[in-house]
């Protein structure tokens, strides 16, 4: 990699003229996958630091889909950086994986969508109101409270967590009302921002499919490295290439020993076999440089 961005053109960013369409179509999805993940993990994260007034409630409310969120954002990101990676360097090795990567990121995407549909649309009075009694803690009814501004589940007298506004003749009134109302809104937004968008990554899935292989005009770069690249000098020198080869020989020749060292008991005959091939080959060898002598 390094010798190739030192002998060539480097990234091919400043020659951006010469990308074939299938490049540009890559490049133009990658970068929606990028805009989608980072938009959802910034929502997500804010949602986890409570960094709006309604974060809390969606933190108690709706976790299974956050996390879920969180995840399909992260696998998101991580594709979209494996993508434009492969797509600037032209590796289609690392664009297999980034296609690979979108399929789950798709599964968990899809998955969203579907847990808030489910749950916006089949029983969700049963399912809130079971949650409040069976599954809130006093602690998270105390935030519930808070953040919608109201006082037990029917009224302050039925199943409320007592604090310094929220007691048994307090004004407020319950929170049965603005928490359907409020979990019938996010669900149902959520679900519809979901599966409005799947088409969008259908479509990258699709492109990354057909484009990977395309992003150049023939199969791998065709850069060869420096030192194995054949020059005017090479060529010139040529000629000379038989009376260097018989020099070579000539000096192993001198180098070998004329009989081979003792051998190990049991390997006589491999012993003599070497001797034998390598006395022809000297031979032979021998007699090609006289004859071009």
């Amino acid at each position: 990699m390094e010798a190739a961005l030192r002998d060539s053109r480097g990234l091919g960013v400043n020659w951006v003229g010469q990308w074939t369409l299938h490049k540009w179509c890559l490049l133009a999805s990658v970068t929606t996958v990028f805009l989608l993940g980072l938009t959802c993990l910034v929502f997500s994260l804010l949602t986890w630091f409570a960094a709006y007034p309604t974060a809390p409630v969606l933190l108690i409310t709706d976790s299974p889909a956050l996390v879920l969120l969180t995840f399909s954002s992260s696998l998101s990101l991580l594709a979209s950086l494996v993508g434009i990676t492969g797509t600037l360097l032209n590796s289609r090795p690392i664009l297999a994986v980034y296609v690979l990567l979108l399929f789950p990121s798709f599964l968990s995407f899809v998955s969203v969508g579907y847990l808030t549909y489910k749950k916006a649309n089949f029983s969700l009075d049963a399912k809130v109101s079971e949650a409040w009694h069976l599954w809130y803690s006093p602690g998270a009814r105390t935030v519930l409270q808070g953040a919608l501004g109201c006082c037990g589940w029917s009224s302050p007298l039925h199943g409320a967590a007592a604090s310094g506004v929220c007691y048994a003749r307090s004004p407020l009134a319950g929170c049965h009302g603005p928490l359907m109302r409020f979990e019938r809104d996010i669900l149902s937004s959520v679900a519809a921002t979901v599966f409005s968008l799947v088409p969008m990554h259908l479509a990258n899935i699709f492109v990354g499919l057909l484009c990977a292989n395309h992003v150049t005009d023939r199969f791998g770069k065709g850069i060869t490295p420096r030192r194995y690249r054949l020059t005017a000098q090479d060529i010139l020198s040529a000629g000379s290439a038989p009376a260097a080869g018989c020099k070579l020989s000539a000096m192993k020749q001198t180098e070998l020993p004329t009989f081979p060292f003792p051998a190990p008991k049991g390997h006589s005959t491999f012993r003599e076999d070497r001797k034998y091939a390598t006395t022809y080959r000297h031979g032979r060898a021998k007699s090609d440089c006289e004859r071009e002598a």
